[in-house]
């Protein structure tokens, strides 16, 4: 780090504090959902989410991509973060509001009678959207604590009032869409006090982060576009299966298979963290191919062995949960699978998922971006392929295998697509892919055995990973 603001970057460190974060933040969002449910009546529940759905599918790629530039180049020099935020919430106003007023319009033809959660709807959509930039300055100063510290700020106002208005009986929507916006707000503002007080008053030109951050906005708008874009595609890649299912096989299999894969996404949290923790240092050192190749080889060294525990938990307490939580229709084949067992089935993707992280952020911070748009567009037409092949005929639990092969793709992809190939930590990934095939596969024969598995291959992935000083003598896989 160039900079004389913030603090060195430890990527372990500021993925604990991400993954932290992201786990507490599901947490209270999951009871503040059983909260409004609980508080609302089905009809307005539905609709205040729909409203919030339409806002959030509409504003899908207007940060343009730019928090990422911020984390990918703000390592370089930290002292001129704070005006890159303020670029950044310049750029984006400029596109964003006039999206939201056309937008807002279009919703309010069709929901004129409700025109105040209209208005919240989009607020909110716009404080989250403001609240990238200074995120992502934060971690690239070193401070993904604090960070990690403004999301859960957010959802603790946010579950802390709806908890108040519950126990006051409240049943309208309105106070509890404000209590949303509150906890936005809160977000917001927390971010950018700690980035204030982080960076102080030090700052430099924009010119200090790279040739992107000059006068003109087009070579930002332009560097901003592959992660723009990739964020338009990815979420369709995890929902073609459902599109299928409804078509061919109802709403009930919809419904026990996005039980399931709800789960399973909620698990993928931990990856984004740790890719976004990734980002800034990998970003600090784009510029040298051999750094890049030592810093993917050290995080594919430690991620490793958090791989074939992580599958025996989520294998051990996420089925249970399904039994307890959900109808016995969910769980008794009644809808066409059993929920747990789709979700064994999607599992070991998160395995993949979790060791592919550091080959993700290799792309994302990489001379050629453009890969990573390119790895999520071939992800999503191999999706629809595999989907096209397996869900007719097999309804969810073809869903699950699809989704499954889809992950296994989008790893295999990011293998090739890393920028540098050759120098994977090929006995890190070998110890993975068992894993990925023993520990779920075992939980359903012999638990016991998938325990001592995931024992085993933690020890054997700690003792194959080489440390940091190892790796700087050259590959060794």
């Amino acid at each position: 780090m160039s900079g004389t603001a913030g603090r060195p970057l430890d990527a372990r460190r500021d993925a604990a504090w991400l993954s932290g974060s992201e786990i507490t933040a599901v947490a209270l969002a999951l009871v503040g959902q059983v909260l409004l449910t609980s508080a609302l009546a089905e009809t307005a529940y539905g609709r205040w989410i729909l409203l919030l759905d339409v806002f959030i599918a509409a504003f899908l790629v207007l940060d343009l991509g730019l928090p990422t530039l911020l984390a990918r180049d703000g390592p370089r020099q930290p002292s001129s973060l704070r005006p890159a935020v303020w670029r950044v919430w310049r750029v984006q106003a400029t596109v964003a509001l006039p999206v939201t007023v056309l937008v807002g319009a279009a919703v309010l033809r069709r929901h004129p009678d409700v025109p105040s959660l209209v208005i919240i709807a989009a607020a909110v959509s716009l404080l989250h959207l403001a609240t990238y930039a200074p995120r992502a300055a934060l971690r690239a100063a070193g401070e993904a604590r604090l960070e990690a510290w403004s999301k859960v700020v957010e959802r603790s106002v946010m579950t802390g009032g709806y908890a108040l208005f519950m126990v006051q009986g409240e049943s309208a929507v309105l106070p509890y869409a404000l209590v949303l916006a509150a906890g936005a707000l809160a977000g917001l503002l927390c971010s950018a006090l700690l980035l204030h007080r982080t960076l102080g008053s030090a700052r430099t030109g924009l010119d200090e982060l790279g040739s992107a951050w000059g006068a003109s906005w087009r070579p930002l708008l332009w560097a901003g576009a592959p992660f723009a874009l990739t964020a338009a595609v990815l979420p369709y890649v995890s929902r073609i299966e459902k599109f299928l299912l409804a078509d061919a096989h109802g709403y009930d299999a919809v419904a026990v298979f996005h039980v399931a894969q709800m789960a399973w996404a909620a698990g993928l949290v931990v990856p984004a963290a740790i890719r976004s923790a990734l980002i800034p240092a990998f970003g600090a050192v784009r510029e040298s191919s051999q750094s890049t190749s030592v810093e993917l080889r050290k995080a594919e060294a430690w991620i490793a062995p958090l791989v074939p525990m992580g599958l025996f938990a989520g294998a051990l307490v996420v089925p249970p949960l399904f039994t307890l939580v959900f109808p016995a229709s969910y769980t008794d084949g009644a809808l066409g699978a059993n929920a747990g067992h789709l979700f064994l089935i999607l599992l070991p993707g998160w395995g993949l998922a979790m060791m592919a992280t550091p080959s993700l952020a290799g792309i994302q911070t990489g001379l050629n971006p453009w890969r990573y748009a390119g790895h999520a567009g071939a992800g999503l037409c191999f999706a629809v392929v595999a989907g096209l092949l397996l869900v007719p005929n097999n309804g969810p639990l073809g869903a699950a295998w699809a989704a499954l092969s889809v992950s296994a793709v989008l790893a295999l992809l990011a293998l090739v697509l890393r920028p540098s190939r050759r120098d994977l930590h090929a006995r890190a990934w070998g110890v993975v892919v068992l894993s990925c095939a023993l520990v779920p596969w075992l939980w359903q024969h012999a638990p016991l055995a998938s325990f001592a598995a995931a024992v085993v291959l933690t020890v054997f992935a700690v003792l194959v990973a080489r440390p940091p000083s190892e790796a700087q003598s050259g590959p060794s896989a």
